[in-house]
């Protein structure tokens, strides 16, 4: 059980859930409207905050934050089941792996714990920034270059396929 300072939702959550929300619809082709991505990942971050108040095992909460933004994308922006959950699997690989990378370099340049940064309102907000700035470069990048996961040329159709073939 994990209980988020207030001040990491606004600073750190809510940042997080918009860029994780911009590069998931964004590498699966779907059109980008800040109306409805402001206001999801304010929900899905609220939704993450009340879920780490909960007494439940570790890990569980990043299933229930899954399908909380997959709900999200399907009622925000008219995916597809597949495609929701897509989004944020997307997102929460990306999230985690970025993690992974900067995490054992944070501790090392600081000299603390885990636990002692978590501990701290202060230090839990910015030791986020490195990870948030990141994740910002790579999803502008994702938008900038019109990268997507769902290229024509990996989804094209059998009629496609049927006409070349002629």
């Amino acid at each position: 059980m994990d209980q988020m300072p207030l001040l990491a939702l606004i600073f750190q959550s809510i940042p997080e859930s918009i860029i994780i929300l911009t590069l998931g619809l964004t590498l699966m082709g779907i059109e980008l409207k800040w109306q409805r991505i402001i206001p999801a990942a304010v929900l899905s971050s609220l939704c993450a905050y009340y879920v780490r108040e909960l007494p439940i095992p570790y890990g569980v909460h990043t299933l229930i934050g899954i399908i909380a933004v997959a709900v999200l994308v399907l009622i925000f922006f008219k995916t597809s089941i597949p495609v929701a959950i897509c989004v944020a699997m997307i997102g929460i690989v990306i999230v985690a792996t970025v993690e992974m990378l900067l995490c054992p370099l944070l501790l090392f340049f600081t000299g603390k714990t885990i636990t002692e940064i978590w501990e701290s309102k202060t230090l839990r907000i910015l030791l986020a920034i490195p990870e948030l700035i990141v994740l910002a470069l790579m999803t502008f990048w994702c938008i900038r270059k019109k990268f997507s996961l769902r290229s024509p040329h990996f989804y094209r159709s059998n009629r496609t396929k049927d006409r070349e073939s002629d």
